[in-house]
Parts: C-alpha cells; structure tokens; sequence
C-alpha cells in the first residue's frame, strides 16, 4: 500500500483505493457483530497479526526494524492481562487474494513464496514460513486481521484521474471479489482455529474535506459499504458459532484525515497518531469500552524519570519511587515482592533479606555481590543498598536480580516507560 503522489488527482485517487471497499448494497451504518460481551480481564496469551501493510504498522520512510503499528499496542495492553506471545504474519502489499493464497498455503502446510502467493508485491522474493504460521495460527487465543486496501489500489491504479462523482467508476466486481475472498479468509482462519478470538478491521478512509464535498461524502459512501461487507461476513461466522468480531477503524477518521495519516505527503497510511486511534478502536472490539489500560498510577506518566512499574498487571502505587543507578533499575524490596506474592523477611542481625516464593527462595544481603537462591551461592552485577528517607530506611534491588532469580516474566514498554512483571 505505497503511494507518491502527483497532484490532487493522484492524491485522491490513492485515497480512495485504501478506503475504497467495493460494497455492493446500501451504506448503511455497520452494526456491532461480536458472539460474545468483551471481557475487560481476558487474558489472550498468543496473539497472531494477519494482514497487509496496517498490520505491519507500515510508515514511509521508516524502517521496518522501526514500524510501530496497532499490533504491537494491542500486544502491550494484553500485559495487563497475562504473559503474551505474539506474532505478525503481514505482508507489504498484500490483497485478500494474496491472504487467500497464503492461508491455502499454510493449510496444506506447503512451501511458498511471496511471489507464488501475489504478483508484484514490493521488496525481494522469499519463502514464507508456512509451518510455522500455521502453528501460530493453531496455537493463538487471539487472531486479528486487515485486508483490502491493495485490492481496490491495484483496480485503480491505471486512472489518471477520478471523476468528482465516483457513482461513475463500476467497482461492483472488486467489490464481489472481496466478499469471496473475506468469506475464504474467514472459512480457513476458522478451521485452522476454531476457538479463538478473530477481529478484522474494515477500512478507514483518508481523503480529507479538501479535495471537494461531493467526492468526500462519496468516498465514505464506499466505505460504509466495505464496512458492510466485513459485518456481513462476520455475522455469518458468529451464527457458526465462531467468536469473529468487526474493528470499525473506519470510524476513527471523518473530519481527521489530514491529522490521523501521511496524505498531506502523498502516502495514504496512518501516522502513529492515526495507529494509536486504530490500536484504541481493536482494544475495545477485543476487551470492551474500558478495556484500555494504563500503566501509570496519579502522578506519573510516560516523562517521569524513572519506569512505571506494573507487577501481574495492576500498577505498583508506592511511596518509594524506583531509583535508577549506572542504567540499571532499583526497586524497594517490599513493595514489589509483596505485589508478586512473594514473602519477605528482614534480618537486622545479618543485613540481609530473605524473599520466599513458592518453591524459590533467595537471600539478598545488602552491598553484596553474592546472593544465595535455593542455597546455592550466586553472583551478580550489582547489589542491594538500603536508602534512608525522613527517617525511613528501604531496601532497594536490582530488578534484574528478583526477576532473574524467580525467573519472573518481564517485559519493558518503551512508550510508557513501563516495565511489566508476572509472577
């Protein structure tokens, strides 16, 4: 879904293929189509991406090492619910031809390239992991998709110009073709897992008010028809009995576009502002209206100095901030294991604390590099020192040394500064 543009023509003309959904039928508004109330404390262990360049988290002139789309969001706010795998399995330039292709594929479980799966996708040709995909796909909780932009840029690609009234352009066989192929897309993602959660997106539309009223309002005309398609297809999967629910990011854009993505420089993907409002609008189809969550307790956010600190997924309010030395980061001892589940116990005598969890027990001595667990003598990097404020003393430790020795899952989250601890 890459696009330079030349002048407006050709600015809209990208636009309107993203968004563009071929909908045969009225633009009705979309209707909600989940099988189930969303549960704000679900936990969805491994997340599986499908898709095209939305899923990938696509920007221009970003590297791909750097793309940071909804997926990755949607994977941190399930942090707050369990310790989460995740995998995307995007692909730039993909049409739901190309994800039916691919999906067939991974069925059969056969071995196939970029190239087999879709003429000119960009970048080189590679072998695509099927094996392993399906065993993701198989093994999730969770499945999320986005598919569609490409087709409707690909079926309009040899315009040079849109008509202000797009009732002119015949997109009735685009259309049909993408209700078969999200029909095939569902059938296969079902039968590969038949118990997860599977939301698809429908496409938002990035054309602003600018390029005219008549062909803005015709623009999301269309999209009101994808929106259909996709309800439709996912009504009929949750008479199945399939827990297939719809991501309306579609919604998250009127009156935004110039804000929410890259067209002002002639590309039609979203800017982080554009993925965090998608991010926001998947998080709400999987987890409920207060399903968002955050990891800062009053007072602190993202700017603070040291990390926010989130132990099995509720914020740690303490007093006693961490403290960050030479890099690393200090917690107080108490707080922390306690919010783990954890017991401690203090001796005056030896300095020293002794934490127990479950099975595991370690002792930390204060300004010492050598810590026990289980009895067996450890070294580490740095040690624990005791910090006196207005009169009240607090052991602080390495977090590397309590997550390490309990082998605790620890995921860090750059964009809030967080570190997420599950015992």
């Amino acid at each position: 879904m890459k696009s330079n543009s030349k002048g407006i023509l050709y600015f809209v003309m990208i636009m309107f293929i993203l968004v563009s959904s071929a909908g045969i039928g009225s633009s009705s508004v979309h209707a909600a189509t989940t099988s189930q109330t969303p549960d704000p404390k679900r936990a969805f262990s491994h997340m599986v991406f499908l898709g095209d360049s939305l899923t990938a988290g696509y920007e221009p002139g970003v590297k791909a090492s750097y793309y940071d789309g909804f997926a990755p969001r949607v994977a941190e706010q399930g942090l707050f619910r369990a310790t989460v795998q995740s995998d995307n399995h995007s692909i730039l330039g993909l049409t739901s031809t190309g994800l039916d292709n691919y999906l067939s594929a991974v069925t059969a479980g056969t071995a196939i390239t970029t190239k087999d799966i879709q003429s000119n996708l960009p970048g080189a040709v590679y072998t695509l992991d099927t094996v392993q995909a399906k065993k993701d796909i198989a093994q999730a909780d969770l499945i999320t998709v986005t598919i569609g932009g490409n087709d409707f840029l690909n079926a309009l690609g040899s315009l040079n110009e849109l008509p202000q009234d797009i009732s002119s352009l015949n997109l009735d066989q685009v259309g049909t073709k993408y209700k078969i192929n999200i029909d095939n897309i569902m059938k296969q993602v079902t039968s590969l897992n038949p118990k997860a959660t599977i939301v698809v997106a429908d496409q938002y539309q990035p054309m602003p008010v600018q390029v005219g009223t008549k062909l803005y309002a015709g623009l999301n005309t269309v999209a009101n028809q994808f929106s259909q398609i996709v309800d439709q297809t996912a009504k009929s999967y949750v008479a199945k009995g399939y827990d297939v629910r719809v991501a309306h990011i579609s919604k998250d854009f009127p009156g935004k576009e110039l804000a929410m993505t890259h067209i002002a420089e002639g590309d039609i993907h979203p800017n982080q502002t554009g993925y965090d409002a998608i991010a926001r609008t998947f998080i709400q189809t999987i987890w409920g209206s207060k399903g968002y969550l955050s990891p800062f307790v009053k007072g602190q956010s993202s700017s603070s100095a040291t990390p926010a600190i989130v132990t099995n997924g509720q914020p740690l309010a303490t007093t006693y901030k961490p403290i960050i030395r030479n890099g690393k980061t200090y917690v107080t001892l108490r707080d922390v294991t306690t919010a783990l589940g954890a017991t401690v116990n203090w001796s005056n005598t030896s300095q020293t604390a002794t934490i127990q969890s479950g099975k595991n027990k370690i002792s930390i001595p204060v300004n010492s590099k050598k810590i026990k667990v289980n009895g067996a003598t450890q070294s580490v990097d740095y040690a624990a020192f005791v910090q006196t404020t207005k009169g009240i003393s607090k052991v602080y430790v390495p977090l590397t040394v309590l997550t390490q020795a309990f082998d605790y899952d620890v995921q860090y989250v750059a964009r809030w500064k967080a570190v997420f601890i599950r015992s």
